[in-house]
């Protein structure tokens, strides 16, 4: 295990060194979180429903077009926003990065960035692409699938943040002054922006 934590602290130190985004070490701190703790306790039955629901939004069209003729315009904004939040969170979470709402022993409690806008980027991210994509395709199913997703990480967060109020003791401030999901500070959503587009620059080089 020494040995796995010193290789994805090297891969990490790269990836900082060429400003890039190291797939290999992501997978790799990914893969490490899920062998943490006792299956079971670690909130599975969020991620399994929330994995379920994302697919089920691709699969939208299968059921059936019940909305035609919805513009593109509508919700490709949308789909934008919520790939360039989902995608700066990720690289802000570095080796937080996890699917299970348990932290990992290497969680690192976030606060700036898109983490000052929201306190759920990844999930924000998540939900304004699907919800992107509905519109985009005119896909009532997939507009419907959304809204469950919607709801199953509202519960994925409340038992998440129990967890985070657990293990670092600022984190009810924190909760209590940001908003979950959705920003509202307009200030905080351009210096947000600027990030979003500095992170963009660093995944394309």
């Amino acid at each position: 295990r020494v040995g796995r934590s010193a290789c994805g602290a090297g891969s990490a130190l790269k990836m900082q060194e060429k400003g890039g985004f190291d797939v290999e070490s992501w997978v790799g701190k990914v893969k490490d979180s899920l062998s943490e703790g006792t299956f079971g306790e670690r909130g599975e039955v969020y991620v399994g429903a929330q994995f379920a629901l994302i697919f089920l939004v691709f699969l939208g069209p299968l059921f059936s077009e019940a909305l035609e003729g919805v513009e593109v315009l509508l919700g490709l904004p949308l789909l934008i926003a919520g790939l360039g939040i989902g995608g700066s969170a990720v690289l802000k979470l570095g080796d937080s990065i996890s699917p299970l709402p348990k932290p990992t022993n290497a969680n690192v409690f976030q606060t700036e960035g898109v983490y000052g806008l929201v306190r759920h980027p990844m999930y924000a991210g998540l939900l304004l692409g699907c919800a992107g994509l509905s519109v985009t395709t005119g896909s009532f199913p997939r507009l419907l699938f959304t809204i469950a997703l919607y709801a199953v990480l509202t519960l994925k967060v409340e038992q998440e943040e129990k967890w985070m109020s657990e293990k670092h003791s600022g984190y009810s401030s924190y909760a209590a002054k940001v908003p979950t999901f959705f920003p509202s500070d307009l200030e905080k959503i351009k210096d947000a922006a600027t990030e979003m587009a500095n992170d963009a620059k660093k995944l394309i080089g």
